[in-house]
């Protein structure tokens, strides 16, 4: 990409740049803005303020709206995480509907290294249908919802003795609905998404 636009901020024109990845919409839901990489820098740009370098390589990316899952668990155990992570890909499309549904355990960088999950579902049918249907699911466990009008975040937290969210293993989650379907914001009277 070439940055046709630089910000004000730059000290010099920022010229050629790679795109990192979409950021999110504008400040009015008009259009998206990306970050990319320019100068050294990471920089996040409107994308009226960018032109192709060249010609496309390979299709544009597809734009589904999409859900983001990060799962926390106490298990240790690698063999035991994998396990896991194939429940919840079958467990999933039962709870939101038919979706295409990606699980990645990780390790967590700090001792005792509890494996936490990284889940993204991509809802043929309706993803805030998904969403509420995901919060649902997670019953009176959730502690908060903080929705901008576009994107819409949940978290929760399972009680001491209490069950876990989608699995026994999972005792604390953040949900996330990313909506790349539009880049419009939602009027105040439909937000949030989800009451908890």
């Amino acid at each position: 990409m070439r940055v046709v636009r630089s910000p004000e901020r730059a000290r010099a024109p920022l010229g050629d740049a790679v795109v990192e990845d979409v950021a999110g919409p504008n400040e009015t839901g008009t259009g998206w803005t990306v970050a990319v990489r320019a100068g050294g820098e990471l920089w996040v740009l409107p994308e009226e303020d960018l032109e192709p370098a060249g010609a496309p390589r390979g299709p544009a990316p597809e734009r589904v709206d999409t859900l983001r899952l990060r799962l926390v668990t106490e298990l240790t155990d690698g063999v035991s995480a994998a396990r896991l992570a194939e429940r919840l890909e079958r467990r999933l499309p039962r709870v939101v509907g038919p979706a295409a549904v990606e699980v990645e355990a990780e390790r967590h960088w700090a001792d005792p290294y509890r494996y936490e999950l990284e889940v993204t579902v991509r809802p043929r049918g309706d993803a805030v249908e998904a969403l509420r249907a995901l919060a649902a699911a997670g019953g009176g466990g959730w502690l908060s919802c903080r929705d901008d009008g576009w994107r819409c975040d949940l978290w929760w937290s399972a009680e001491d003795d209490g069950e876990g969210f989608l699995a026994p293993e999972v005792r604390g989650a953040e949900v996330t609905l990313l909506p790349w379907g539009s880049p419009a914001l939602r009027p105040e009277q439909e937000r949030p998404l989800v009451s908890v």
